[in-house]
């Protein structure tokens, strides 16, 4: 039997309110086995964060932690505060979801980890820095010998995840309490993490708790099941135990959603018309540094979007995925390149005669919170793009409003709230009924549905799908979410440092992937399938490292230094996307002649 490293009885977690008090975390009893990940699931605002930090005795200003936690032996809330210090850190691990708001703007990422690390152990610097390059090189960070030099701004968001990854396993703790830790990852990223983290409790005895919203990610590397419902604990069961037979409402909801969207089949191939909306070609973009050298953020990309169809654009982070969007909505200018709105040259265009065209073509970005005016109610950010490019009277606007809202789903009930009243769910609703307020023909969505949680998304995932058929839309849907990209567009095109690697029909594409990249991707994406778990697969075309970076690009094959296929050709020799079947363009010698298996990889 597995030691006990932690348990818990009556954990609370109270906030003053002017009221009184509000409390997060309401009278929690669990325990965490050493060698044991637990999955520790809620909607947002349910406390899973509150009951994250309570397990190191820890609570947000001015919050309070109270019961019992028991660590080994030790009772964590009678203990001074200087002995809890070397506890954490040491013992305890603690990854946070937002790493900017973690790391010291002022030292060098090397710094930090050596600095967490001779807190704990006895080392020399120079043994605290070769220590730090080899957690960053676990965790899949390329060059880490000149990345530990760079501060947090200088890292993307996953490479700062990476680094309080790094931070949280520099001591080698007893328990790793890891609260969303891949929420900022790209899929192979997270994939490789996951891996390295499951190794680790397996070989080690490390006790993990795992927070996070993605069902996938608990059915395929947690062995327990934890479900938060208004700070309350509702359930506690084996992972099999969980998904075959959940006992609590809330949990039936959630996994009865997920099934709906496991055996939801790829979008119809049939949806749409043959009639070209949007085309690009030859489309370049290119930004010049201070030091002179020059980032290619997109290479070459011609691409086709039918009128009344979806297209899904996927890929890591840095591939070029969002530039391609803002080149398509002018926010950014094309170094070369021709964008087509049917018959219409849009790089031909003045910035006013776009400006009075933009109504065609609408955008619903990544974070709803940050798309909105924080001092603006619904009613206000639906009508400003009415105001901009209508002439209709107060009246008629108060009357489209009412129809967006029942468009969207939102009740009439919201529209004179403000977006910190509203959930993350109706926010992003409000961003796509501004969106639709203009009725346009086509919409960049960009990430619409990465941060919302899981009942929200499968709910916004329908509403698209259902805007599309009911309204004829058309609309490129910019995601690193395979799993939706393959249920909501009929056509995708994987991005990989600046290219199309692969495009065609996603049920094509999905069934048969031709690229090593797409091989990879679709690999990594997590199934709610405990009884097929990846930590029990092998991964034999599994992608190593992270996308290189974008200023000095390979001769060859921009995936050779990665693929584990490549070849001297490859190196050597430049890539073009070329047709393997009908509709079906790849960006690799090796499958255009058949010497790679199109297999499938996700069943």
């Amino acid at each position: 039997m597995n030691e006990r490293i932690l348990a818990t009885k009556g954990l609370t977690v109270t906030y003053p309110t002017v009221q009184g008090s509000f409390t997060a975390v309401n009278g929690v009893n669990l325990e965490l086995n050493s060698g044991e990940i637990v999955g520790l699931i809620g909607e947002s605002g349910s406390g899973k964060t509150s009951l994250a930090l309570g397990l190191l005795a820890l609570a947000r200003y001015p919050g309070r932690v109270s019961g019992s936690i028991d660590f080994m032996g030790q009772e964590l809330l009678t203990l001074p505060e200087e002995k809890l210090r070397e506890i954490r850190g040491r013992s305890i691990g603690l990854i946070t979801q937002k790493p900017r708001q973690s790391l010291n703007p002022f030292q060098n990422v090397g710094t930090q980890i050596g600095r967490v690390y001779r807190a704990h152990v006895d080392a020399s610097k120079a043994q605290a820095q070769d220590h730090a390059i080899e957690l960053l090189e676990n965790v899949g960070i390329n060059d880490p010998q000149r990345r530990i030099k760079a501060y947090p701004h200088e890292l993307s968001g996953g490479m700062a995840q990476r680094a309080l990854i790094s931070m949280a396993l520099s001591a080698q703790p007893q328990l790793l309490v890891a609260d969303e830790p891949t929420s900022g990852l790209d899929v192979t990223i997270q994939a490789q993490f996951l891996d390295r983290m499951w190794q680790r409790a397996e070989e080690t005895g490390t006790a993990v708790l795992l927070v996070t919203q993605d069902l996938g990610i608990v059915a395929n590397y947690c062995d327990r099941v934890l479900v938060l419902e208004n700070g309350k604990l509702v359930e506690d069961a084996p992972t099999r135990e969980f998904f075959a037979n959940p006992t609590d409402a809330y949990s039936k909801k959630v996994l009865s959603l997920a099934g709906e969207r496991a055996q939801a089949e790829t979008a119809s191939q049939e949806a749409g018309s043959q009639t070209p909306l949007i085309r690009l070609e030859g489309l370049r973009k290119t930004f010049k540094l201070d030091d002179g050298k020059v980032l290619s953020a997109v290479s070459d990309v011609s691409l086709t979007v039918m009128q009344g169809r979806s297209l899904g654009l996927v890929g890591e982070s840095g591939s070029g995925k969002t530039t391609v969007g803002r080149l398509i909505l002018r926010l950014l200018e094309a170094d070369e390149g021709d964008i087509w709105f049917r018959d219409t040259d849009l790089t031909a265009m003045s910035t006013r005669e776009f400006r009075e065209f933009r109504s065609k073509i609408q955008v619903v970005f990544q974070d709803p919170f940050d798309s909105l005016n924080p001092r603006w109610s619904v009613e206000k950010a639906i009508s400003e793009p009415l105001d901009l490019h209508t002439k209709m009277s107060k009246a008629e606007k108060a009357q489209r409003v009412s129809e967006l809202l029942d468009q969207v789903g939102l009740s009439a009930d919201v529209r004179g709230s403000r977006p910190s009243g509203l959930s993350a769910g109706q926010q992003q609703r409000v961003c796509l009924a501004r969106a639709l307020s203009t009725e346009p023909d086509f919409l960049v969505l960009d990430e619409p549905t990465s941060a919302l949680p899981p009942v929200a998304r499968v709910e916004m995932i329908a509403l698209l799908k259902d805007l599309r058929e009911r309204l004829g839309l058309s609309f490129i849907f910019i995601s690193h979410d395979l799993s939706t990209v393959r249920e909501l567009c009929q056509d995708v095109a994987v991005m990989y440092l600046s290219q199309i690697v692969e495009m065609g029909p996603t049920s094509k594409v999905f069934a048969h992937p031709e690229h090593p990249y797409t091989r990879a991707l679709l690999d990594s994406v997590l199934f709610h399938d405990p009884l097929d778990r990846r930590v029990d697969r092998e991964h034999l075309g599994a992608l190593e490292g992270e996308i290189p970076s974008p200023i000095d690009l390979p001769k060859g094959c921009y995936l050779a230094g990665r693929c584990p296929f490549a070849e001297d050709r490859c190196r050597e020799e430049p890539q073009l996307l070329q047709i393997t079947e009908p509709d079906h363009l790849v960006r690799c010698w090796k499958s255009v002649e058949g010497i790679l298996s199109g297999a499938s990889v996700v069943g």
